[in-house]
């Protein structure tokens, strides 16, 4: 029965939304990406990268990120092998470094991956095959579409974002590969789907004003 009541929304959207303003320009990444568009996928874990790698492989005019959530030589080693590719790992790399036709570049350091989806076409969000995945308003802010793994149903913004056409969930590679080719081959539905995506979360900004202005009469 209380009529003094205001549902303020999430605050994380004013947050990624003020990150992709204050973005980071990346020399290193804006050089690896070229001409060619870019897949990245971020926080990812073994089952992630296992299916990405197949991705990497049967698209190689696509140049791809992958950011483990954790940063550890075995793995990044059997990621590097199995690049059929090429791939380099970002902190081996200086300004001379002549990228070539490498495909991937492995982001094997941390405080870079919001600023990179700024450069991307397309996003891979890890976690989805363990606990949970991680955060996809990070690239839905810049208008990524985006996969992940089915175990994403206690974030909100996940569901959402399923339900409006701008991600969609994945149990295995030939998915993967389903959801990526027609975003690949077909520039209209990709501005499309990267429309919904952004315009998501400029919808449900502004959350922290209505707080302060509420709350602190600001």
């Amino acid at each position: 029965g209380f009529s003094n009541v205001i549902v303020a929304g999430d605050s994380r959207f004013d947050r990624v939304a003020q990150i992709a303003k204050q973005a980071k320009r990346i020399d290193l990444i804006d050089r690896f990406r070229g001409t060619e568009r870019l897949f990245i996928a971020g926080s990812t874990w073994g089952q992630d990268e296992e299916i990405l790698l197949k991705l990497i492989n049967d698209n190689p005019t696509v140049k791809f990120i992958i950011a483990p959530h954790e940063i550890d030589e075995e793995r990044i080693t059997h990621i590097m092998e199995q690049t059929k590719g090429g791939a380099l790992r970002y902190t081996r790399c200086t300004p001379r470094t002549s990228f070539g036709s490498k495909q991937l570049l492995i982001l094997d350091t941390v405080g870079l991956l919001s600023s990179a989806y700024g450069y991307a076409s397309w996003a891979y969000i890890g976690g989805g095959f363990g606990v949970g995945i991680h955060n996809t308003l990070e690239a839905a802010t810049f208008g990524l579409p985006m996969a992940f793994g089915p175990n994403y149903q206690k974030f909100k913004e996940a569901r959402d974002l399923v339900a409006l056409g701008a991600a969609t969930s994945v149990i295995d590679y030939k998915q993967l590969q389903r959801w990526f080719a027609p975003l690949r081959d077909n520039e209209i539905y990709l501005r499309k789907v990267s429309r919904i995506s952004k315009d998501y979360t400029v919808k449900h900004q502004g959350t922290t004003n209505l707080f302060l202005n509420t709350v602190f009469n600001e």
